[in-house]
């Protein structure tokens, strides 16, 4: 993502506290994928937004290679720890909104978490299609469902709506994916059911999740000046102590597995061309 190096780099070392998916969780997923993997499950697989390696530490360890991607260079050095011992793993800092330093026709898997609906679909899905292997290929996109009484989404809410009232236009929630999915339909890509890949119960107080936006750019998906975040932070602290539970609340939330799988490209076929930095 462009920019995205600036608006991580800060936050290294509290992502997992304040995004991340339980260890028993990302293991799930990662099985998920694998259970979705082509028919030779030993080729590459390619993450794209692999941050601190959450789920991206358990994916190296199926079978076959990983290349993790992320424009961050500090949220790879929280995770390239993680690989020690890692046969077939690597780590490269890319803006994806660029070419990706990926071989053509190299990649089984292309999968991202809660990341791919944050580029340009027509150029998201010229690389994926450009990287994936001939024989045919798997897109995959992570995002993570809150349930609608988590603190998380009513904090969200309200934060959205303070947003708006500073002229701000907020980014839409949820993180789907459709656009870049519908895309890679018309082009040819056969849609796969949703799937849970992984449930869990969270517990957490209105109060930490304002906590965890305290001094995070962006807010909602916008740049708001620090005077604008600190007052809207402000009211947003006043809402939850007039009108939320002081307490910690128990819900589930749900980590869904979306995506497509490509065809398998016909020898001779032309594909769209890309400018690696360096091939895997």
């Amino acid at each position: 993502m462009t920019g995205s190096r600036i608006v991580y780099d800060d936050q290294a070392d509290v992502f997992e506290a304040r995004a991340g998916v339980p260890e028993e969780a990302a293991a799930q997923v990662a099985a998920a994928v694998h259970d979705l993997r082509p028919a030779a499950p030993d080729g590459l697989l390619v993450e794209v937004g692999a941050g601190t390696g959450v789920i991206g530490r358990w994916l190296a360890r199926l079978p076959g290679r990983y290349l993790g991607l992320d424009s961050s260079a500090a949220m790879l050095r929280v995770f390239r720890p993680r690989l020690a011992a890692t046969p077939g793993a690597a780590l490269l800092v890319a803006d994806a909104d660029t070419a990706w330093p990926v071989r053509d026709g190299a990649a089984a898997v292309i999968f991202g978490s809660r990341v791919l609906h944050l580029l340009r679909p027509d150029h998201a899905v010229a690389q994926v299609r450009r990287i994936a292997h001939r024989g045919g290929a798997l897109l995959l996109c992570g995002r993570i469902v809150h349930s609608p009484d988590s603190p998380r989404t009513r904090a969200r809410q309200r934060l959205r709506e303070l947003l708006a009232e500073q002229g701000l236009r907020p980014r839409p929630t949820g993180g789907r994916p459709d656009r870049l999915l519908a895309l890679a339909v018309d082009q040819g890509a056969e849609p796969l059911p949703v799937r849970v890949a992984a449930a869990w119960p969270e517990t957490v107080t209105t109060g930490q999740v304002i906590d965890w936006w305290r001094g995070k750019t962006p807010l909602g998906g916008v740049n708001p000046s620090r005077e604008v975040a600190d007052a809207v932070l402000a009211a947003l602290a006043g809402w939850a102590r007039d009108t939320q539970p002081a307490g910690p609340v128990t819900t589930t939330t749900r980590y869904l597995l979306e995506g497509v799988r490509l065809p398998a490209v016909a020898p001779g076929a032309a594909r769209p061309r890309g400018a690696p930095t360096r091939k895997e």
